[in-house]
């Protein structure tokens, strides 16, 4: 079930319907491995996505700081903000991906009444992310 993988923070909150509209309304992608997902520095495309199967390395400033794995997520940041990538990712594996979007994703949690609560979740963890890696 999705709510019970460890990355899935944002889905916190969300009823099964909120959540089943949601995957209704986003799109799998798949990556071969060694495939370039998105780079450091590029313009936003509004979109996070969940790794569903394989893995991918994350990057920053040309060194690698982590691999996720299925059921993580990358890209948040893009759903509340249109700030350029913070990171390279690459696949690790053969990989299959869900992307959803911006868009999508404020209707649902300004709908739910919890998007004040999940922007705050978001930047915290991204900014965690950032100061681990100086660490």
């Amino acid at each position: 079930m999705l709510t019970e993988k460890n990355g899935l923070y944002i889905f916190e909150g969300l009823t099964q319907k909120e959540i089943a509209y949601f995957i209704m309304m986003s799109e799998t992608l798949h990556f071969s491995k060694g495939a370039t997902i998105m780079s450091e520095g590029d313009v936003s495309d509004n979109r996070a996505y969940l790794i569903e199967s394989g893995s991918v390395d994350i990057y920053r400033q040309g060194m690698k700081i982590a691999t996720l794995h299925e059921g993580d997520i990358f890209g948040e940041m893009a759903l509340i903000t249109n700030e350029p990538r913070s990171a390279s990712v690459v696949s690790h594996a053969d990989t299959e991906v869900l992307a959803f979007g911006k868009d999508e994703f404020l209707m649902l949690y300004k709908q739910s009444g919890l998007y004040e609560d999940i922007k705050r979740k978001i930047f915290m963890r991204v900014k965690g992310n950032f100061y681990d890696d100086k660490e």
